[in-house]
């Protein structure tokens, strides 16, 4: 099932889908570097935008606290530095994350032991109480909320690298805009039927042994700044998966969302300047914002 893919957008922010930094971030990419195969704009983290007026900033980001992937590199922080505003997947701003929180609760019809039943449930419980879920929350939490919660890294300070972004703009007193709502984001989840939901619970929970060795792993092609093996990594995971939801998945959680982002991206670019940070798994491709962004006309070179 592509919730594989969900996975690669929340870890790598994707990129958000976010150790090695010293040693993998002293290599310089440049814009002759060979991309993978069937892959554009394969290499490189932070991207120039220009055109004729002015010029903005795209940074590929994964969801990590970890400290070699928030302690930004010099490029990055002079990019930051230079623009006017910052615009993000979300703002990160209580009144969002209240709503992401009203939105992942279960408000009419049957609870969440009463959806996966005796077995699932207990074996969910287990596996939540580890996250610092209590019983009280978990039984009305959708399951569709439940499995992005087992595919996303514990957290220690809450510091992602999304939000040391945000903070590090209010702190600069740059203003900040979101390119989707709460709801816009969680819209492909909750249209999702219940079997769907309750199979996604259940590859979630066979996943949770492997995510600190896959996590590692994006982190050191992300660290690398290889974009297509970032692409690889996540299409091996869904190899498996059922092929419709797995298109729907795709569809829904990245070239959607690509399009809209992009077509929302135009007025900040063509008014002042920008720096803008998305899931890195957003970037690549023939549908990826570095590509559509091209197609509207923009000049689109790597930095770093």
């Amino acid at each position: 099932m592509r919730s594989r893919s969900f996975i690669s957008a929340i870890l790598v922010a994707a990129f958000a889908l976010s150790i090695f930094y010293e040693t993998a971030v002293s290599r310089e990419v440049t814009a002759e570097a060979a991309p993978v195969a069937g892959e554009i704009y394969a290499r490189g983290l932070l991207w120039k935008i220009g055109s004729e007026n002015s010029t903005s900033y795209i940074f590929g980001t994964m969801h990590s606290e970890h400290p070699a992937v928030v302690q930004l590199p010099e490029s990055v922080k002079n990019a930051f530095s230079e623009v006017d505003r910052v615009v993000l997947e979300i703002v990160l701003n209580r009144e969002t994350i209240a709503r992401l929180s009203d939105v992942t609760r279960i408000t009419d019809g049957p609870d969440l032991p009463a959806l996966l039943g005796p077995k699932l449930y207990r074996q969910v419980s287990d596996v939540m109480a580890d996250y610092g879920i209590p019983t009280q929350t978990l039984k009305d939490m959708k399951p569709w909320a439940v499995a992005t919660t087992l595919l996303t890294p514990k957290s220690n300070t809450g510091l992602f690298l999304d939000r040391v972004l945000y903070l590090e703009a209010l702190a600069k007193d740059k203003p900040v805009i979101g390119l989707e709502t709460a709801d816009e984001q969680m819209a492909a989840f909750e249209g999702m039927p219940a079997d769907a939901q309750i199979a996604l619970v259940r590859e979630s929970l066979e996943l949770v042994p492997r995510l600190d060795s896959l996590y590692a792993e994006m982190r050191e092609h992300y660290i690398a700044r290889d974009l297509g093996s970032l692409v690889k990594l996540n299409d091996s995971m869904l190899e498996a998966s059922d092929p419709e939801l797995a298109d729907m998945f795709i569809q829904k959680i990245v070239v959607d969302r690509n399009h809209r982002m992009a077509e929302r991206l135009v007025p900040y670019l063509k008014s002042g300047t920008a720096f803008i940070a998305v899931g890195a798994l957003h970037l690549p491709g023939d549908n990826g914002l570095l590509n559509l962004l091209a197609q509207d006309g923009y000049d689109v070179e790597v930095v770093y």
